[in-house]
């Protein structure tokens, strides 16, 4: 891959070379450059910055603090019925009743986590696909997975990573659309 950077409109162009992908010469030599204004944007700051990330954070941390407890109470009950020395049967009947409580919280809780993380990167993608927008970029990219060239994109691409966080915090507008 070939890059050329032009600094007046922070745009970087990008040779893509077919024939790493096809070994076919004749779409090798149909390349041609494209232009695309990049932004990047840490995506770490982002969801720590995101209300919807908190909330699934602070729920996954209750449903692991839901399911301790569950788990301790059973452990006491099948404790006192070892105490009082109750029939195996009895006793292994209290273990198999809690496991499958506990496994069904757990599975309930699991979806649960799941789904509020699943709305917090929608609405995260959403945010970022309105400040691309609104800056008139045509790629964004999660500066810490990119590998690859990096500095070239960290030092003529645009930051958006604050633009998502407003856009994400309710009532708050994206420097873009303030300009």
């Amino acid at each position: 891959m070939l890059k050329t950077l032009v600094k007046p409109n922070v745009v970087v162009s990008v040779l893509v070379l077919l024939s790493t992908f096809s070994s076919s010469p004749v779409l090798a030599k149909s390349a041609s450059p494209v232009s695309v204004k990049i932004g990047y944007f840490n995506l770490a700051l982002v969801k720590a910055s995101s209300p919807d990330s908190a909330g699934t954070e602070m729920l996954r941390t209750q449903a692991e603090n839901q399911l301790k407890a569950d788990l301790d109470a059973a452990n006491k009950q099948i404790q006192k019925m070892q105490e009082e020395k109750k029939p195996q049967s009895e006793i292994d009947k209290a273990v198999h009743d809690n496991q499958l409580a506990i496994n069904a919280k757990q599975q309930a809780l699991v979806q649960l986590v799941q789904a509020q993380s699943m709305r917090a990167r929608e609405r995260i993608m959403q945010a970022t696909n309105q400040v691309c927008r609104e800056k008139g970029l045509d790629l964004a990219i999660d500066g810490e997975g990119l590998l690859v060239g990096g500095r070239t994109v960290l030092d003529n691409g645009v930051d958006i990573t604050q633009d998502i966080v407003k856009a994400l915090t309710p009532g708050a507008t994206s420097s873009a659309s303030a300009q």
